[in-house]
């Protein structure tokens, strides 16, 4: 009895080898064709997230670091009259060194304390005047330093599902167009590889004074918005006979 189950799950293994390697043979005979495909979606920027550094030099940590509490004092006061929400407006950092001078021999001119203080403004909706207003009236604080700005979309879902049919799309119209050519068709899809998602930020993040424009003063700050593009990339192969 043993003997022949033996047998049995000798025979067994031996069907299972065959059919593996008919299975790898039939897929090395297959005629497959893989393309990228990308996909990308022009998106206008609804919200602004900037970044302020506050700083001050003086005789003590103690006194510099009062300086620079009444400088965040005046920084909040106009973020929250421009009605930034409490949640959007965050401390990054909080730092205290000592200060030297180097002409030529290190010398100590001072304390320094410094506060890097982030915020959003959501809904711009390509208006920048809002956004202008507060740069205008920031930049009023005497050692205040505007040291990033970045664009972003609330509410991305959307944009990516395009994206990623767009993607697909051309995946498709370049494996049709290669099948063509080599006189095949396309059998069906046998793989997606999805090869990651990303937002590219507008060109234009800086700000400047340039000559004024309709409905703002010669002084006022102007801040190009630009667009974001949203883009998938992905790997299709297809199936052809």
């Amino acid at each position: 009895m043993k003997k022949r189950c033996f047998w049995v799950y000798v025979l067994t293994l031996i069907v299972s080898f065959v059919s593996s390697c008919n299975n790898q043979t039939e897929r090395k005979n297959q005629s497959t064709i893989s393309v990228f495909g990308i996909g990308t979606v022009y998106v206008q920027p609804d919200i602004i997230h900037m970044s302020i550094t506050l700083s001050k030099i003086d005789q003590t940590t103690k006194s510099a670091q009062e300086e620079v509490s009444r400088m965040v004092r005046q920084a909040l006061k106009i973020l929250k009259d421009a009605n930034i929400k409490d949640k959007n407006i965050n401390t990054a950092s909080l730092t205290f060194r000592s200060e030297y001078e180097y002409n030529p021999r290190r010398t100590l001119i001072g304390q320094r304390a410094e506060q890097r203080i982030t915020f959003s403004i959501e809904d711009i909706d390509n208006n920048n005047e809002k956004v202008s207003a507060i740069i205008d009236q920031l930049i009023q604080i005497n050692g205040i330093e505007l040291n990033q700005v970045n664009y972003s979309v609330k509410n991305t879902t959307e944009y990516y599902v395009k994206s990623r049919e767009l993607a697909y799309q051309k995946a498709v119209e370049k494996a049709n167009q290669y099948a063509e050519l080599s006189g095949q068709k396309i059998v069906k899809v046998l793989s997606i590889t999805d090869q990651g998602a990303q937002q590219v930020l507008p060109m234009s993040n800086s700000f400047d004074r340039p000559l004024a424009v309709e409905g703002q003063s010669a002084a006022s700050t102007i801040l190009p918005i630009g667009e974001l593009e949203v883009t998938t990339n992905i790997l299709v192969i297809f199936l052809l006979k």
